[in-house]
């Protein structure tokens, strides 16, 4: 029987639009980032770092944490290693593979309970070693009843600079060449931050663009952290930082902050930072502030701001989001441990 010519329309339009779905899932429209666009939440990487995360085994439906990560690759896979680096400086980790166009998503009270820190998530090759896969995107959200306070926070992505031009290695079994001067045998490897480096420079300069007053209930929870540490022994603390806070009539005050851990998360009051005069002078109830902070080494540094109301969080402003990189540091070095991925069987 001869097909007809309004069937073979039907079947010729049907399989048009699959060819264009096709080349549509192949390549976005328009212009891709090039990778030495530096580090931000609003851009794919190969390394991503959530700034903050917490959890209260006994109290998780107020207390608790989720982290999302999407493989924006339409055809290939990766294995992503994740580090849970406690406030304390202690590492620990655990690799997943994520599927062509999959997104992951876990609760950290199933994972590194009652511990608070961040968490660095890295694009790897089977072997171990990092490689330049530049399709992870992420985020997180966090909820707390200390404070109380919510927010939603963006991965910061770290986009790999390298690529088969300037690396001796062979490249993975889908194609993405692994870290320049990598060696699956050794336990560890180092990598660099920096605009000559292996990934996007880390900023040196930070700015939190507007605190509102702790004397008219407000809270602005401020998170610092630096992922330039051994990620295999631990470390990394974030030392003493120099900033300046201002009054929105451009009047500015002078402080320190001794940051002896690997991750710092401290309400903005008349204790911290300690100015002369103190928080609550300069930024009075019903006028807004803002501050810079940054290490007087060159020394790479990440942070968030979280704010609240204590008096009425329903009927106020609340959220947060990643601090404003103003400077970049130079080049900065961590060590990652090294082995194979093993993917579990039921």
């Amino acid at each position: 029987m001869r097909t007809s010519r309004k069937l073979t329309h039907v079947l010729f339009a049907v399989f048009t639009l699959a060819i264009m779905s096709m080349a549509a899932l192949a390549a976005d429209p328009g212009t891709s980032l090039p990778a030495t666009s530096q580090a931000s939440d609003q851009k794919q990487g190969s390394l991503l770092i959530y700034s903050h995360y917490g959890s209260v085994t006994s109290n998780v439906s107020a207390n608790d944490t989720r982290i999302n990560i999407t493989n924006t690759h339409v055809t290939s896979s990766v294995v992503v290693h994740f580090f849970f680096v406690s406030q304390g400086c202690n590492v620990a980790d655990f690799k997943t593979e994520l599927t062509q166009s999959q997104t992951y998503s876990f609760l950290v009270s199933d994972f590194d309970p009652d511990t608070v820190g961040y968490i660095m998530a890295v694009a790897e090759a089977e072997d171990g070693l990092p490689i330049a896969m530049n399709f992870l995107i992420g985020d997180l959200f966090v909820k707390s009843s200390t404070g109380p306070f919510s927010a939603n926070l963006g991965a910061i992505a770290f986009a790999a600079q390298w690529d088969g031009t300037n690396n001796g290695n062979n490249p993975n079994e889908s194609g993405f060449w692994r870290i320049p001067g990598g060696d699956a045998t050794t336990p560890s490897v180092n990598i660099t931050f920096g605009t000559a480096g292996n990934y996007n420079a880390l900023p040196r300069t930070l700015a939190v663009d507007n605190i509102p007053s702790f004397a008219g209930g407000d809270r602005a929870l401020l998170i610092l952290l630096t992922p330039v540490q051994s990620f295999v022994t631990g470390g990394g603390a974030v030392g003493t930082l120099f900033g300046l806070l201002f009054d929105d009539a451009e009047q500015s005050q002078s402080f320190q902050i001794a940051g002896g851990s690997c991750q710092s998360t401290n309400i903005i009051s008349d204790s911290y930072p300690r100015t002369a005069p103190r928080f609550t002078t300069v930024v009075p109830a019903g006028r807004t502030g803002w501050m810079k902070v940054y290490k007087t080494s060159d020394l790479g540094i990440l942070g968030s701001v979280i704010v609240y109301n204590i008096g009425g969080r329903d009927v106020n402003f609340h959220g947060g989001h990643n601090l404003h990189h103003l400077t970049l540091a130079g080049s900065q070095t961590a060590t990652l441990p090294v082995f194979p991925f093993e993917l579990q069987t039921n």
